[in-house]
This record gives structure tokens, sequence and C-alpha cells, in this order.
């Protein structure tokens, strides 16, 4: 089919072949990307653009994809050419939407964040519901406070990444955006001219006296030495013969494949955190001791709480104990326990799949027991001269290890989330929308209740099916909420006491600005958004420490009363500052002269 040639079909051919909803909004021509009703030159340059690119590239563009395989190719390109000069379609008029957030996190969670002074993320997501493409060279952010060297009001535009479906901005390092509330004013239109636009605000301020979660490099040892059940050998040894992964009758390959299993355990743990990404989290998993400060985490055995256990640790708000020990103590309470695999799962049909060729209590033959093991076990061994026999063999065990580390890795990957502070109870900002109360309390859950429905780390640990431990059955594997995510990245900060996007307080005079003590004398604070009942401090130069007043009255927001003692500011010129309970501050210099 030549591209471009004129159409030659019926015209019930051509309604059911052009006249196709490409979004939400009008029912437009297939092809139709700017929107205007005909399919032209200008549609032919923006496919062109789109043509080759998949989900996941900068310049992919659904809107090109017209059927929905995730690429644009050469099945939209015959698409494209069959409806190559087509007219008389509707035009676009519904407009595209866009959605300002912080580091992608969705908009049923982000109406109240609160990010650190630098090094977080401003994203945009581009809805093109009326079915004409994303007109990126319109898009308009501005910002209501000045972010590094970049004034107030002025264009952020030149600053973004912009994709057709979003754009986004790593707020620099050094920044130092004021700690107050801030406002994005965003707008953009579709090709045909529809324009959106929004307003989102959000929070900065300053960490807790922790300091950011893992503003240190954090280490944690995951000790697989232990034998909390006293048995005949250390539990992970166990564990590994109770699914046949290894046999007491072939200490060689009992050996090897112990380590090799850790090793992939170790591995995959530190993929769930980002080592193998572009975006690593402050974290490092070793099975080996570390000589600093680290954290540990026992794995191995059966846990003293109940067959069903898989695995506890301890929310750790804000990471405040970075050396916990989750070995410690005289019961096996905490840590990863895979000897619950068995009973979560075992009537699972992919858990049987998975370990029934290995595993003695199935009628599987373990590792190390079959003729074929010692071939396979040598290190010489060459899968391309090997027989069927040893090859079916290799899949068996192959097939199982992988399994079992990657239930384990799951587990420990979401206990560690545990040590680092997830999930924290209750809303953004003061908590992660984790749970407060049963299975739920620490876990993810939705805005209104509930486990959510995506494969997430930290969902609570009955949710998850073997499929989603184990990323089998054409289930992905799970991963960090976006929140949760910017969290361990230290790209949001926990704040309770942030409830509104309020203004700073401001002063505009103390009266009187000078007062004679003794004896203790009392003062009135002028000014606007006082918010009831600020702190008011008094700083002279050469002590570090404010002097905080006492019997401060809010009466409104323009007013404040407040008691200067004898006893705690000698005489000198002193600044004063009035702060929030929501953290946001004003200091009138020399505004009291103490006399």
């Amino acid at each position: 089919m030549r591209f471009g040639r004129q159409l030659l079909c019926s015209t019930s051919i051509i309604s059911a072949l052009i006249f196709v909803a490409q979004g939400a909004g009008a029912t437009l021509l297939v092809g139709d990307l700017d929107g205007d009703g005909i399919v032209g030159g200008i549609d032919f340059g923006i496919f062109r653009d789109a043509f080759g690119t998949s989900s996941g590239s900068p310049a992919f563009n659904p809107v090109a994809d017209f059927d929905g395989d995730g690429t644009v190719g050469g099945d939209d390109f015959a698409t494209f050419s069959e409806n190559l000069g087509a007219m008389g379609g509707a035009t676009d008029v519904e407009p595209p939407g866009v959605t300002p957030s912080l580091n992608d996190i969705p908009d049923d969670m982000n109406d109240l964040l609160v990010v650190p002074p630098e090094s977080f993320w401003i994203t945009l997501s581009f809805d093109a519901s009326g079915g004409s493409l994303m007109d990126v060279s319109s898009l308009s952010i501005t910002s209501s406070q000045a972010i590094g060297a970049i004034p107030a009001g002025a264009e952020l535009t030149p600053q973004m990444a912009v994709t057709p479906t979003g754009a986004r901005w790593e707020i620099p390092a050094g920044s130092a955006l004021a700690l107050t509330s801030h406002f994005l004013t965003v707008s953009v239109k579709d090709m045909a001219g529809n324009e959106a636009s929004e307003e989102y605000g959000f929070a900065v301020r300053d960490f807790g006296i922790f300091g950011p979660p893992l503003g240190n490099p954090q280490t944690v040892f995951l000790d697989f030495t232990q034998d909390r059940s006293l048995g005949p050998e250390v539990d992970f040894l166990e564990d590994l013969r109770e699914f046949g992964l290894s046999s007491p009758l072939a200490p060689a390959i009992e050996t090897q494949a112990r380590d090799l299993i850790v090793a992939e355990i170790v591995n995959r743990v530190n993929a769930y955190y980002g080592s193998t990404g572009s975006d690593p989290v402050n974290i490092t998993f070793t099975d080996a001791l570390p000589s600093g400060t680290h954290a540990r985490m026992c794995v191995g055995g059966e846990s003293v709480l109940g067959a069903p256990f898989l695995g506890a640790a301890p929310l750790d708000l804000d990471n405040a104990q970075e050396n916990e020990d989750n070995c410690a103590g005289p019961v096996a309470d905490k840590g990863v326990f895979p000897q619950a695999i068995d009973d979560l799962w075992g009537s699972n049909a992919e858990y049987h799949a998975s370990f029934d060729a290995l595993k003695p209590s199935e009628g599987g033959i373990p590792n190390g027991e079959h003729p074929d093991d010692a071939r396979i076990w040598d290190p010489l061994f060459d899968p391309a001269t090997a027989t069927l026999s040893e090859l079916n063999r290799l899949i068996a065990i192959v097939n199982a290890a992988d399994a079992f580390a990657w239930v384990v890795a799951t587990a420990i990957a979401h206990e560690s989330g545990h040590l680092l502070g997830l999930t924290a109870p209750g809303a953004a900002p003061g908590g992660l929308y984790g749970g407060s109360t049963g299975s739920a309390q620490d876990h993810n859950e939705m805005v209104g209740g509930g486990t959510p429905g995506p494969n997430f780390l930290m969902n609570e640990g009955a949710s998850f099916t073997f499929e989603e431990m184990t990323g089998r059955g054409g289930t992905p594997l799970a991963t960090f909420r976006p929140l949760n995510w910017a969290y361990l990245h230290n790209r949001i900060v926990r704040n309770d006491q942030v409830t509104n996007l309020d203004p700073p307080p401001q002063i505009a005079s103390v009266t009187p600005n000078t007062v004679d003590l003794p004896p203790d004398a009392f003062i009135t604070i002028s000014g606007d958004d006082f918010v009831a009942t600020p702190d008011v401090h008094l700083i002279i130069e050469g002590d570090p420490t404010p002097n905080l007043l006492s019997n401060i009255t809010w009466i409104d927001p323009q007013t404040l009363s407040a008691r200067v003692k004898t006893s705690t500011n000698p005489p000198g010129l002193y600044d004063v500052r009035v702060t929030n309970p929501d953290g946001q501050s004003a200091t009138l210099v020399d505004g009291l002269l103490v006399q």
C-alpha cells in the first residue's frame, strides 16, 4: 500500500475505518493528531516524530499508538497511511488534562505534601483526553516563590524535561527554597488549541531532629548463620533442606547451593532498593558482617508467632535508629522465616510447579541426591553438551531456587521497609498513608481505606499471592509506591504540624519597642497571619540559644502579647521572632531593646 494514496472505500467502510474515538472526548479521524478534522501534513510530521518509539521512551505518544500495543510501529504506520488525506472529521474542542504533583505521587495522595528545600522533583502528567496530541511547546509553569536563583513568577519550563505525556524537573541541591507555602501555576494546550490550567500548592520545611531518613549511607547485615530454633543446623540451612534445595547427603553441593542462593537473595533485595537502576536508595544489603555501624536482620527458621508469619520487624519512624538489631531478643519473633512459605501458599498451583520436583514432602528428589546432580554442579558442566535428563534436572533446580530466592528477597525488602520507617500511619504529611489498626497497621492503605490494588512492596503481608512474591504467572514483581519511594530518597518530609498551606506570619511592630527591666514587662506584637498559638523568641547577637517568651497570648491573627522576663532577658538589642505552629516564622530585626 503506497503511503498517502486516496481512499477508495465506500462510505460505510470509511466510517468504520477512520471515525474512531482516540480519547474520551470527540470522535476524531484516526490519524488526526492535531484535532482539526483533517488528516494532513501536520499530522504526518507529528506521526513521523513518534514513529519507532515505545512506551517508556521520552518521545512516545500514546495517541499515535493506534493499535494500543505500546509501540508506534508498522501497523500504526499502515493505519495512518490508510487515513492520510481524510477530511470532514470532528474537531477537538475538549481541553486536555494536566496534573501537577511532586515526585510522581498520584493526585489522590498529593493534596498536602511537605518537601525539603532541595533535591525533590516537580512532576507533571498530561492527558490528551480530547484526542489530539499535546502541544508541549505551549507549556508554562511558574512558582509563587523563588527556586534557587530563579525568581518568583519566572518561567520554569526551560528547566523541565518535557515529553508528550508529562514533564519533570529535579530541584537542584543547594536551592534553599523558602520554608513556606509554594504554589505552582501550570498551563498547557493540545494541538487543537484547547488549554488546561491548574494551580498546585505544597509546603517546604526542613527535616526534623533526626535529619533525612536516609541522609547517611545505611548498611543492613542479612544474617543467614543463626540457629534460633536450636535445631541440628543453622535455621537457613534447614529451610533449604525443607524445600529440597540442598541435602546433607551431598555436603559439597549443599555448600554450593547455599552460597549461590544467599548471593541471589542479597542481589535481589538490593535491586528492590534500586541498586541496578539510575535512582538507588542510600542503602546496601550484605551477608558479610560489616565493620561499621549497621542494622541486622536474621533470615531463617520459623517464627515463634506462628507458621503464617513470613517476617516481622518494628516500625522505626524516620529511621531514627540506624543500627537496629532485628535478631536481638531471646525468641525468634523478628526477621524473615522461610518455613512459612509452605503454610502460606501450600495450596497454590504455581508453588507446587516451583518446588514439587525437589521437595521431599511432595515426593521430589532433593538437590544433591539425583543421579544427574553431581554432573550439573561440576564447575566444568556445559549445558550445551548435557543430556535431556540433565537439562530437565537443571531446569527443576533453577526453577525452585529462583522461586525461593524471590520469596525470601521480597520478604526481606518488605521488613526492611519497616526498619526504615515504612509505612508511617495516617495521611500525609504526618503519615505516609499507612494503616493504624489490625493487619493493615504500618502497611500501605488507600486514601479511603483498604489495600491498594497494585503490587506494592509495603502492602500488608496477607495480601500477597505467591505470584506477586515471585513475579510468576505473568504478575509483575512488587515495587515501592511512589510516596514511599520519595520518602526513601529524602524527597518528602514527614511533618504533622503542617495542616494547611497557610502564609507565613508577618511582624509589623513591637509595642513598646523599649522596655526597662525589672520588673517583667509585657509587649504587644502587631502584624498578620499569626496562628494560635505561636512561639515568640528573642534573639541577641552572640547567644546561639533564642529566649522563648512566656505568657504568650494569641489575640487575633494580627495581634499577640507576651511577657519579657528579667531572669532570662539581660539588657541588649534583640531580634523578635514569631513561629507559627506549622513551623513558618518571621523575624523583626532589632525589634526590642531591653534596658
